[in-house]
């Protein structure tokens, strides 16, 4: 008879499935974002106050090695914090299902980003290839082709490294958070995911 209830309790906690809670990935994904904006914001406040317009070579080097680190670690610390809040908000300490929540921040974020993106890299795209053709737009200096192609590469590469980056802090930042729960609810106890507390 023990062996029987034993197989029925462990059947019972198969068959339980984890909840995703998406009030709390929103709510982490509106942290992230307000943190990303903070970020760049201090980010170009710096790199407009050393900004030389009249040196037309640094003018011409494009982005720096300083801003692209900028961005990657902008997009690493927002998604951390945004998907650590989504674990807090949920308010379980179920681990996976935190790098789960961390994940789904991670996709959320990266998805609206591809999608405000998409318009001016289209434009780019087609700046890039009317110079190649020689149209000059407005009257304006032809822009050089390789140079454009240049940028372009080093744009989507920092894109590349931001989405990498971000993709393993905001699966860390969901673990953590979820790790952490008791510490931010120190009042009340939460027991493991299919166990009561």
């Amino acid at each position: 008879m023990a062996t029987i209830f034993a197989e029925q309790q462990t059947q019972s906690v198969v068959r339980e499935h984890p909840i995703m809670r998406w009030g709390a990935v929103f709510a982490g994904w509106f942290v992230a974002t307000g943190t990303a904006f903070l970020l760049y914001t201090f980010g170009m406040a710096i790199g407009f106050s050393a900004f030389e317009p009249r040196n037309a070579s640094a003018v011409a080097h494009g982005a720096s090695a300083g801003a692209i680190a900028w961005v990657i670690l902008t997009w690493a610390a927002a998604l951390w914090t945004g998907a650590m809040f989504a674990s807090w908000f949920d308010g379980r300490n179920d681990t996976e299902m935190g790098v789960v929540r961390g994940l789904t921040v991670w996709g959320l974020s990266l998805a609206v980003t591809a999608l405000v993106a998409v318009s001016g890299l289209t434009h780019a795209a087609f700046i890039t290839s009317a110079a190649g053709a020689g149209v000059t737009g407005s009257g304006g200096p032809a822009i050089d082709p390789v140079q454009a192609a240049h940028y372009l590469a080093a744009m989507m590469w920092t894109a590349f490294g931001s989405a990498a980056a971000s993709l393993i802090t905001s699966a860390l930042g969901g673990w953590m958070g979820a790790h952490h729960i008791h510490r931010v609810y120190h009042l009340r106890r939460y027991g493991e995911h299919g166990r009561a507390a």
